[in-house]
């Protein structure tokens, strides 16, 4: 008996993973996946990374990306489980790479 058809050369389909936002207790929203990251006039923010840390809190020093800064600012807000998204991602970004 046959399995199902499959690729040629029993190679197996590339998938491609979800895109994932999840919002951190007291901290950050860490987005993951292979996602591409504009901002509000639609230019693509290079990122180099798999996962970025986009700020909650409003006081990082780099912008709309997270420092750390939460926890020494006492941040407040909660958390919850991740969620899927489509792969591109437009957000007001404040991107400062001095």
């Amino acid at each position: 008996m046959n399995g199902p058809a499959g690729p040629p050369n029993g190679s197996s389909p590339r998938q491609v993973p979800p895109v994932s936002l999840t919002p951190y207790p007291d901290g950050p929203v860490v987005l993951r996946g292979p996602f591409q990251l504009v901002d509000a006039g639609g230019a693509p923010v290079r990122t180099r990374r798999r996962a970025v840390a986009l700020c909650r809190c409003g006081r990082s020093r780099l912008g709309s990306l997270c420092d750390g800064t939460h926890r020494s600012a006492g941040f407040r807000a909660p958390g919850g489980a991740p969620r899927r998204i489509p792969p591109v991602v437009t957000v007001p970004l404040r991107v400062d790479y001095r």
